[in-house]
């Protein structure tokens, strides 16, 4: 489970991290690399799928909180912006879960496709 949550959370963090295309694919990555985090495992069920959902927005939303946290510390901004730590970390635990759901349920050929 971890090692999908980890290919999930790369994933994830390469589709936010692309200039001018990122609106687009960052929307969707959190699906992707919960799809593909999923479709790694040897054995994927319902469970693991939302572990990987899980892993993914708790490893988003800490390193987006330490680097929020940085920045307020350097420009001495208001901490109402580490909000946007948590918001990033319940997007990617929730596209991410959506992902690995229908990522195992298509790696045990469960959804016909």
């Amino acid at each position: 489970m971890l090692k999908g949550a980890i290919v999930g959370t790369l994933i994830a963090l390469g589709a936010w991290l692309i200039p001018l295309v990122h609106v687009i694919s960052g929307s969707i990555g959190s699906f992707a690399g919960g799809y593909i985090g999923a479709k790694a495992l040897e054995s994927p069920d319902a469970l693991k799928a939302m572990g990987i959902g899980i892993l993914m927005g708790a490893a988003i939303a800490t390193a987006s909180s330490a680097v929020i946290g940085i920045v307020i510390l350097i420009f001495s901004i208001d901490t109402f912006w580490l909000l946007a730590a948590a918001a990033a970390g319940i997007w990617t635990a929730g596209l991410g879960t959506i992902g690995a759901l229908l990522g195992s349920r298509s790696a045990g050929n469960e959804a016909g496709f």
